[in-house]
Parts: C-alpha cells; sequence; structure tokens
C-alpha cells in the first residue's frame, strides 16, 4: 500500500490535483479580494467582513487538499486545570472535532513543520473563529505568487528581521486588531484619534476603551511562533550557540524563543486579550534526532502522501494578568521601557520554554504527551477535515458564480446586438 502511495502514477494524480484544486481556490480568494476592494473599499464594514469570509474559505482550501491526498488524525490533550473554563473541546455526531475558545487569544507554539500554521488555524476553525486568525510570517512570504498577496489582504503581520522596521509596523498592526477587538479600528470606519504618538513617532492612536455594541467586536486569534525559525540543524547550532553564551541549561527538542516580538505583542492587546494559549506540537513518525521539515516536506505531504498520520498536540493557557508586562500602559515604544521589565518577561517565556522541551520529550519517549492512565488529563482525537463535504465547495462557489454570470452576460449582449 505505501509502495502504491509512493509510485509515480500516484504521484502525478496528486500532483494534478493539488495543482488544479490549490491554484483555482487561491485566485478565487485572490480575485474576490480584488473584487471587495473594487466595490467595497469606500465601504470599510462590508469589505473587512468580505476578506473574514474569505479567510475560512482558504482555510477550508488547505483543509479539504490535505484531508484527499495526506489525511490524518489530529489530537487535542490538555489538563482542564491548565486552560479557562470556558475552553472546551468535543466530538459532535459526525465525529467533528468542536472547540469553545476565547475569542481574543493569542496563540504560543512551538515550529517544527512549515505546516504548522495551518494546524492552529484548524483549531481556530473548530472554534468557528477561522475568520479572525492572523500571523505572524516571514517577510520573503509576500513574494509567493497569488497567495504572497492574499495574505497581506488578511493583513498578517510580515517581518523584516529589522528590529526598527518591524516594531514600528507591527505596533500599528496590533493597535488595529486590538481596537476593532474593543470596537473601534479601520473595520468599524472609526478614524485614529491622532496619525502619530506623541512619545514614539509614527505610532497611530485609537480610541480607548469599549464600544457597548456587541455586534461590533471583531475577535481575533493571533499566532506567533516565538522560535522564529522551524527547528533544522542550522537552527539548532544556532540556538545552542546562543543558549550557550546565556549560561543556561541546554534544549534538546526546540529552539530559544525570541522575546521581544511577542512582548511587544501581548503588551499592546493587553486591553482586549482574553488568554495565551500555549500549543506543542508532535508528529507522528518523528524520531528525537529526527528534523520534522526534512521528513514532512511539501512534497512529500502534497505529493507522495507521507504526512504525518498524527497530529497531536498539547494546550494550557495563560491569564495575560499572570505575565509579567510591567504595569506602565503609557509606554508604546518597548525600548523605553525599563530593560528589568523585559527581563522578567524573558525569564518567564524561557520557563515556558523549558517545560515545552519537556513535554517534547514525553512524546518522543511514549508517542503521546499525557499517559492513558491520567485521570486528570482528557484526549480527543479528530479527524482533520472539514465539517462537512459541502463546505468544501466554498472556495469555489463564488468563483463559479461570477463565472455564470459572465457568461450569461456575454449571452444577453450577443442576443441583443444580433
Amino acid at each position: 500500500m505505501s509502495a502504491l502511495k509512493s509510485s509515480t502514477p500516484m504521484m502525478a494524480v496528486r500532483m494534478v490535483f493539488c495543482t488544479v484544486v490549490f491554484l483555482v481556490g487561491a485566485f478565487s480568494t485572490r480575485l474576490l479580494q480584488g473584487v471587495a476592494w473594487l466595490f467595497f473599499s469606500g465601504v470599510p464594514q462590508w469589505y473587512y467582513a468580505f476578506i473574514e469570509v474569505l479567510k475560512v474559505h482558504f482555510l477550508v482550501l488547505i483543509t479539504f487538499i490535505t484531508s484527499i491526498v495526506s489525511p490524518c488524525k489530529f489530537e487535542v490533550s490538555y489538563h482542564k486545570n491548565n486552560l479557562p473554563e470556558t475552553t472546551n473541546f468535543r466530538l459532535d455526531g459526525r465525529g467533528n472535532l468542536i472547540s469553545t475558545l476565547s475569542p481574543n487569544s493569542v496563540f504560543i507554539s512551538n515550529h517544527q513543520l512549515y505546516t504548522d500554521w495551518m494546524f492552529i488555524w484548524f483549531l481556530s476553525y473548530t472554534a468557528n473563529l477561522a475568520h479572525g486568525v492572523y500571523v505572524v510570517v516571514k517577510e520573503q512570504l509576500v513574494k509567493a505568487p497569488i497567495v504572497g498577496q492574499g495574505m497581506l489582504n488578511f493583513r498578517f503581520l510580515f517581518l523584516l528581521r529589522k528590529w526598527e522596521d518591524d516594531k514600528i509596523r507591527m505596533t500599528n498592526q496590533l493597535l488595529e486588531i486590538d481596537a476593532e477587538a474593543r470596537g473601534f479600528g479601520p473595520a468599524l470606519a472609526v478614524q485614529v484619534v491622532a496619525s502619530s504618538n506623541s512619545k514614539a513617532p509614527g505610532i497611530k492612536v485609537w480610541p480607548a476603551g469599549h464600544s457597548k455594541k456587541v455586534e461590533l467586536l471583531h475577535p481575533y486569534h493571533l499566532f506567533i511562533f516565538p522560535e522564529g525559525t522551524v527547528v533544522a540543524k542550522h537552527t539548532r547550532d544556532r540556538s545552542d550557540k546562543y543558549i550557550a553564551e546565556l549560561g543556561q541549561a541546554p534544549l534538546k527538542h526546540v529552539l530559544f524563543p525570541r522575546v521581544r516580538g511577542l512582548f511587544l505583542a501581548l503588551r499592546l492587546l493587553r486591553h482586549s486579550v482574553d488568554v495565551v494559549y500555549d500549543v506543542t506540537f508532535g508528529y507522528s513518525g518523528l524520531k528525537a534526532e529526527d528534523y520534522g521539515e526534512d521528513i514532512y516536506t511539501l512534497k512529500a505531504m502534497f505529493l507522495m502522501g507521507n504526512g504525518p498520520r498524527k497530529i497531536s498536540s498539547y494546550i494550557r493557557s495563560f491569564a495575560v494578568k499572570d505575565i509579567p508586562l510591567g504595569d506602565d500602559d503609557s509606554i508604546v515604544d518597548i525600548d523605553q521601557l525599563d530593560p528589568n521589565i523585559m527581563k522578567e518577561f524573558e525569564q518567564w517565556l524561557f520557563k515556558v520554554w523549558y517545560e515545552k522541551d519537556q513535554l517534547m520529550a514525553k512524546f518522543f519517549e511514549t508517542g503521546a504527551f499525557v499517559d492513558d492512565d491520567d485521570l486528570s488529563a482528557q484526549k480527543i482525537v479528530a479527524d482533520f477535515k472539514t465539517r462537512s463535504v459541502w463546505e468544501n465547495l466554498s472556495p469555489f462557489i463564488t468563483l463559479g458564480c461570477l463565472v455564470l454570470m459572465c457568461y450569461w452576460a456575454v449571452v444577453l449582449i450577443k442576443r441583443a446586438i444580433s
């Protein structure tokens, strides 16, 4: 069976399927983004609502493709006392994962595969919050054909890895996300209070407070990978060298986390964010000495069908009030803060990451994040797929309607001329 999956004919079938379905779906998304800009850019509420729908369509597209060419199970394990009371996971009657997650949340995770973000986005999808997803990604991805500009329109946060440039751009984007979650911001046609902050030039100022109209609130899920890159031989060497310079204990299964981006995000979102979810991913078939990016490449997953058979995740959370972020809200530029505040946050994040390293050690040893005889732990396993077959059509229906409209318009024009 494995030989058949990896055979040349099957690879050709997968290549054609993935290429055609992805390009048509992605082109449909980009086309509709353009249509939204053309007709609704003057009405921000409509434009951004359209963009949010297209976010869900894109997640449905990549989930559908994955479920066909590289089907897998998605496992969520957790200890209930490590999560908010309102956070829950269950299976519906059709075996779909249904989650209840805090609407305004920051997700942090270890980074092993280039598809990690897809699996966190799937978690948001199971909670009906896929429309509010924002991902911090590398600037190089903006050059990717079709999807690069699409991610820009989704308002993903692109980083140049040049702190002075990233800081201003990231700050403005985070403040927009925060403002919209409070019922203000560009998606609600609310104007900035000031185009530049007196204490931080180039930083826009949005109205303070919270809107009393629930329908104006725009929830968000922000994804950040503090390691900044996937685990590989060269990134492991660089991480080990930095750890040695700091005099810290070595990390065996994760990379040393970068601090400033996450610190900036949590400080700027602290008036709207409900919780920080810490997700640890483990992939079946990987051993401790393996590098996931070398084994579960995009080619292996989508052309050869050799993706992980199960994606395991362990989820816990932290209340923002329990994270050391400093008390002075008037300072937007974190470089102007007392260095001791950043140091305290740094120690908190390091502790989280060393605990994550221990979790990964357990996963590589046992194949699971929690023991079967751990009565305080809960585990749910579902198929990685969309909720219904009909939902898989959503990325293509609107494009199909546009094609039909154009067709009938041409037919009517020809009839009128003749």
